[in-house]
């Protein structure tokens, strides 16, 4: 891998912004607030340096010249600014440059030497060139060593085949599309990468961010047949869980009802059965309402005798299981138990 060392004008890198792609695999979309933004605008007009920026050379692409390996942020606030979306207002007023104002204004608002000012502005610009997938994994994690990424961007930022398609299936199934997750922050990564690990290990294993990580690095170019397997039981999960989520009018929202969820259905899957969406949908709508119900007292479940006190204990168990520690075997395994008692009949019928 070789660094060159380069600047780029705020022109030059606005003028070719349709050639560099902000949205690799590894980059987490847009995180930055507008008053981060604005800040970032306001120390360029003030000449201050910036941090540099990190280009990786795509040579041979038809359609970008560069990834951005860091900087994506920093690029996005300037061109948002110079293309006109974004205006200089802030908690507090910012003082004049000189005697120029600046607050409260938008690029084209700007005194024309301002305006000259921003659009030459040097970028400091690092240029990877030759750099192998391996290379630029350890290069982006070593720049966000000091920035707090989440352990779902880190685990992002490994190019490796089962993070590929993990990533392929976030951005682009039905579920995730018609759902009230957030997808910023690499959240449906994030929460599809706990459903492959449930796919894979069961309760067997934790599912916490360190174990996450094992899984992506367990399975490598030659696992393809694996990987493949895992992403086709996940699409015939997700396809269930879209159906479910329509009739509980999108409220799934929260990692561990996901997780749980999708093991559920995955596990009538592996026993060969097809499971109806309403069905499920209704179980699951009344167990909810339950749950809600006990979910800030729920040692009042453990005083219920008769027929009721064994899914009342189940109930009580799965409260406790899902406040505390999610990842964990043993609360996966109490949660799972808990939800296949109390929806004991959600087969579809040939």
């Amino acid at each position: 891998m070789e660094i060159k060392q380069d600047a780029w004008t705020i022109d030059r890198l606005f003028n070719d912004r349709s050639r560099i792609n902000l949205n690799p695999q590894w980059q987490r979309g847009p995180a930055w607030k507008p008053s981060r933004q604005v800040l970032l605008i306001d120390s360029i007009l003030r000449g201050m340096d910036i941090p540099k920026v990190y280009l990786r050379g795509r040579q041979g692409d038809v359609v970008y010249s560069h990834d951005a390996v860091d900087g994506q942020q920093r690029l996005r606030a300037i061109w948002e600014f110079k293309s006109g979306n974004l205006t200089l207002d802030y908690a507090e007023r910012l003082p004049d440059i000189g005697n120029l104002p600046i607050f409260g204004l938008k690029y084209a608002q700007l005194d024309q030497a301002l305006r000259s000012r921003f659009d030459n502005f040097e970028v400091s610009i690092g240029e990877i060139l030759n750099a192998t997938n391996d290379d630029i994994s350890a290069l982006f994690a070593r720049l966000q060593m000091g920035v707090p990424l989440n352990p779902a961007e880190l685990r992002n930022a490994q190019l490796l085949p089962l993070n590929r398609i993990m990533a392929s299936i976030a951005e682009s199934h039905q579920f995730f599309q018609n759902s009230r997750i957030s997808p910023s922050r690499s959240k449906h990564l994030d929460y599809l990468t706990h459903g492959f690990a449930v796919l894979a290990h069961g309760s067997n294993r934790d599912i916490k961010a360190p174990d996450l990580q094992r899984l992506v690095a367990q399975f490598g170019p030659n696992d393809t047949d694996a990987i493949l397997e895992l992403a086709s039981r996940t699409g015939d999960v997700l396809n269930v869980l879209d159906g479910v989520n329509e009739e509980l009018n999108f409220r799934i929202t929260q990692k561990w009802i996901f997780v749980d969820l999708f093991w559920l259905i995955s596990q009538r899957h592996d026993d060969g059965a097809e499971v109806d969406a309403v069905k499920l949908a209704e179980s699951y709508r009344h167990f909810d309402q339950l749950r809600s119900a006990h979910n800030a007292a729920p040692e009042a479940l453990l005083s219920a005798r008769g027929r009721t006190s064994r899914l009342n204990r189940h109930l009580y168990d799965y409260i406790i299981a899902f406040k505390s520690q999610g990842g964990l075997k043993e609360n996966l395994k109490v949660r799972n138990e808990a939800l296949r008692a109390f929806c004991p009949d959600i087969d579809a019928r040939n």
